[in-house]
Parts: C-alpha cells; sequence; structure tokens
C-alpha cells in the first residue's frame, strides 16, 4: 500500500473515501484562534457532515465553539496549570486529556505546528498527524517529530490564508471560496440612527515590540473626538489599564470609556456595536474584522499580511515589519471608514 503523502487524496493511499472525524489543533492565541476559523468553515464546505473536533488552551476556547461546524472544544487548562503549579490543576487537564484520547480520528491537523501543541496532537488516537515542517515550526523543530506528514509554509503566507492553504493540501478544500469566518451572524451589527460614532481602541499586544506608541494613542484619540466619535478602551492588566487612562487624560468628559475587565464573549458584543476598531496586532483586531466591521490595523513589529479581514474594503492596514504608523496615516484611515 502506497503511503499517503501532500496534498492527500482521499480515497487512495489507504485513506477512507470520507473523512469523518477529524481534530484540529491550536492552542492560542486569542488572534490565531480567530484566524482559523475560515478553514474550518471551508472544511466544513468541502465534506458536509464531518465532525471537527478542536484542542485548545482553555482560555480561549469560547473562540472555536462560535464555529457552528465545530462538533467538541477539547478546553485544555494549559495555563492554568503553568500559573497555579498545583496538584488539582494538573488532575483537571489528566480529565480532558483523557476525554481527548478516547476519541479515534482519521487525521488530527496541527496547524499551530509548536511544542504544546504537538504533545497535544502526538496524545491523540488518529494512524495520520500532519503538522509542518521542522523549519516552519515556530522556533521549536523539536515539534515537526509528533507529524507523519509536513507541509512547508509557503513564503509570505500567514494568518488566516496560511491556514486555508494547509487545510486545501490536507483535506482538498478550496481557499478561493470567499472568506467565511462564520461568527458574524451571532454578533451582529445593529446601528442606531443619528446615534455618536464609537470607536474601540485596541492599544494592548501581547508583546511590546507590537505596541503603538503612548503619544501616537493620545493624538489619535484626541482627533477622533473633536470628529465627534466616542471612544471605547479595555484592558487585561495593570499596565494597558494605565495606558488607557493615559490615552483618555485630558479628552472632554464622558468623551472616552473605560470598561472594566469582561469575558471574551462580552467583549464581542461591545466590538460588534462599534463604528471603527483601531487596533495594533493582536486578538481584538483580528475579532472585528471576523465580524466584519471596520478596522485600522496599526502594525508596528509584525507584518500586515498576518491580517485577514473578512471585507476587504472595510479594513485599512498601516505600518509592519519594524515601520510605526504615523498619527496622520491612522487618522486619515480612521476618517475614511467613518465616513
Amino acid at each position: 500500500m502506497t503511503r499517503p503523502t501532500l496534498p492527500l487524496r482521499w480515497g487512495k493511499n489507504g485513506l477512507p473515501e470520507v473523512p469523518r472525524r477529524i481534530l484540529l489543533v491550536q492552542i492560542s492565541a486569542m488572534g490565531d484562534q480567530v484566524q482559523t476559523l475560515p478553514a474550518v468553515s471551508d472544511i466544513a464546505a468541502r465534506w458536509p457532515g464531518i465532525a471537527i473536533d478542536w484542542a485548545v488552551d482553555a482560555r480561549f476556547a469560547d473562540i472555536p465553539r462560535l464555529h457552528p461546524a465545530v462538533r467538541r472544544v477539547f478546553a485544555l487548562p494549559l495555563k492554568g496549570l503553568q500559573q497555579q503549579r498545583s496538584l488539582a490543576a494538573l488532575r483537571a487537564l489528566r480529565v480532558v486529556v483523557r476525554e481527548l484520547r478516547a476519541e479515534r480520528y482519521d487525521l488530527v491537523w496541527d496547524p499551530h505546528s509548536v511544542l504544546k501543541s504537538a504533545i497535544v496532537t502526538r496524545l491523540a488516537r488518529s494512524p495520520l498527524r500532519v503538522g509542518y515542517r521542522a523549519q516552519d515550526c515556530g522556533g521549536e523543530p523539536l515539534a515537526a517529530h509528533a507529524y507523519h506528514l509536513h507541509f512547508a509554509r509557503p513564503a509570505g503566507v500567514h494568518g488566516a490564508w496560511g491556514r486555508r492553504v494547509f487545510a486545501q493540501a490536507v483535506l482538498d478544500t478550496d481557499p478561493q471560496r470567499e472568506i467565511d469566518y462564520a461568527i458574524d451572524a451571532r454578533f451582529a451589527h445593529r446601528p442606531e440612527p443619528g446615534a455618536t460614532s464609537m470607536v474601540f481602541l485596541a492599544h494592548g499586544a501581547s508583546k511590546p515590540d507590537k505596541l503603538w506608541p503612548l503619544d501616537h494613542w493620545q493624538q489619535l484619540a484626541r482627533h477622533l473626538v473633536q470628529h465627534g466619535a466616542r471612544l471605547q478602551l479595555t484592558w487585561g492588566n495593570a499596565e494597558e489599564q494605565g495606558r488607557a487612562r493615559a490615552i483618555a487624560q485630558g479628552l472632554p468628559s464622558h468623551s472616552a470609556v473605560l470598561l472594566d475587565r469582561r469575558s471574551l464573549m462580552d467583549m464581542l458584543a461591545v466590538i460588534a456595536q462599534c463604528n471603527l476598531v483601531i487596533g495594533v496586532d493582536t486578538g481584538f483586531t483580528h475579532m472585528a474584522a471576523a465580524l466584519r466591521r471596520p478596522v485600522v490595523g496599526l502594525f508596528v513589529s509584525t507584518g500586515s499580511e498576518l491580517f485577514t479581514p473578512a471585507s476587504p474594503a472595510l479594513a485599512r492596514t498601516l505600518g509592519g515589519g519594524g515601520l510605526v504608523p504615523s498619527v496622520e496615516a491612522a487618522w486619515l484611515a480612521a476618517r475614511e471608514l467613518l465616513a
């Protein structure tokens, strides 16, 4: 029997005619979870009725749960174990792993392909595990040993498009079909006639080199408020809370709202009702694009190719690769989208 190779040909080389059950392994982070959703839509369109399970860090489990084609989500408390290092946290992880290992899959597909996702992939029960080749495993080449087949990441392809191309090689999907995050119907935008334009500022990021300078945010905030917009800012830690307060400092009363910490689902509802989202390379920016809200993406250290909007006409991407977007460019893009 001939061993399967990429691209996979279902019904040949020992593969079943139809893949009936697959496990997708995308552990983190928020933006990556969001950008995996279109590939899931592609898979569901190609193979109606397929059972798609998803292994994810528990912090981000609400995102795959939003997709109607995902049957089951294995929410692994990995961050909780790292923070608590307790017997209870270890037991909680073992419970989820035991449930995952009780399942059998035709395929385990790991578009994350780092050590933590590779371990989960290896624990899953399947005759076929597919991930990236060693040099594409996010600086953790040992992860590649977990896979039977290895996909070479095309140069310059990232974000949602990269996962869709990978899915094509593994599950014969069509990446040319209209991009579908499949979550915008859950959080529909309901505009109020004559209401003040609401602008959400996604200023926080997981890495300092992704941040836009504070004085740039302050200047842009003044432009937006003078234009008649009302600002919303949120925060996830003390540093982000301080930055949010500094951005709002000196603005007219009631022109900026500092939201308290909320669940991911609550934040999605907030973003869905905004007229514009301006953000760095962070999960909320990618989520806004998935919800088909107008977005200005401010890229600093990372590249703008990481951003894949559902509606390209409603998106502007600035900077990237070490080039810091100017306040003037951000303001011009914001005015165009608000108009």
